[in-house]
């Protein structure tokens, strides 16, 4: 299938957003800490482990892309294919004013598509992970996967109220338009993960933020 000049062009302006919008839920997510990025560590005058494979840089890059692939493969087919057979009135695309049910659908659907793609890809190409037990990394994310998607249903929400609030539509690619986005991956990623959210730090992260950890757990003794 050849992709035209204009899904080609919804799909750049969603795969800059959602970089965006994964960047900006770490600041939510891990307010206090210091993350892996990699390479850009040094601009952050962090130690570098890794320069790329196991990284938040790894990931912020490269997950945007296969969830915005799917998220306007998934609009169209809706749009073109499924609302049609539905029996929808002709010219109906989706929307959570005109298609709620329809919408809830297909965000679940096309951020766990997207998510469990980049988990296969990382799986099969990240150096770091065992060969003999790449099917398991695989199958031992699809739950937690699961798990938060199912708050999906807070894109399409947040969205409606921020149209509202504004008094125009915002989509990908605005300012206002980067809210719901933000909102999204924050609950995704965070309700995939065991709580407290801030916790959830890879072996050389813990590395990075050993003073706060321990200056984190002092304070919790002595309440």
């Amino acid at each position: 299938m050849i992709m035209s000049a204009s899904l080609l062009r919804r799909i750049g302006v969603t795969y800059g957003t959602f970089v965006v919008a994964n960047s900006l839920s770490n600041f939510i997510l891990y307010p206090n800490r210091k993350l892996d990025y990699g390479f850009v560590n040094r601009a952050l005058g962090r130690e570098v482990n890794t320069e790329w494979w196991g990284t938040r840089t790894a990931h912020i890059l490269t997950i945007a892309l296969p969830l915005a692939v799917a998220d306007h493969l998934s609009i169209d087919l809706w749009n073109k294919v499924l609302l049609p057979r539905l029996r929808y009135p002709a010219g109906t695309t989706l929307s959570f004013s005109r298609t709620p049910a329809a919408v809830l659908i297909h965000a679940v659907t096309f951020a766990f598509t997207g998510i469990m793609a980049y988990v296969a890809w990382d799986a099969y190409m990240n150096p770091y992970h065992q060969k003999d037990k790449r099917v398991h990394t695989i199958t031992s994310k699809i739950y937690p996967e699961l798990h938060g998607c199912h708050t999906m249903y807070v894109l399409p929400v947040s969205s409606g109220i921020v149209d509202h609030l504004v008094g125009r539509p915002c989509p990908h690619g605005t300012l206002w338009g980067l809210i719901p986005p933000v909102l999204a991956f924050t609950t995704v990623k965070g309700f995939g993960m065991a709580w407290p959210w801030n916790e959830n730090l890879t072996p050389f992260e813990r590395k990075l933020n050993a003073p706060l950890l321990a200056s984190d757990q002092i304070a919790y003794n002595s309440q």
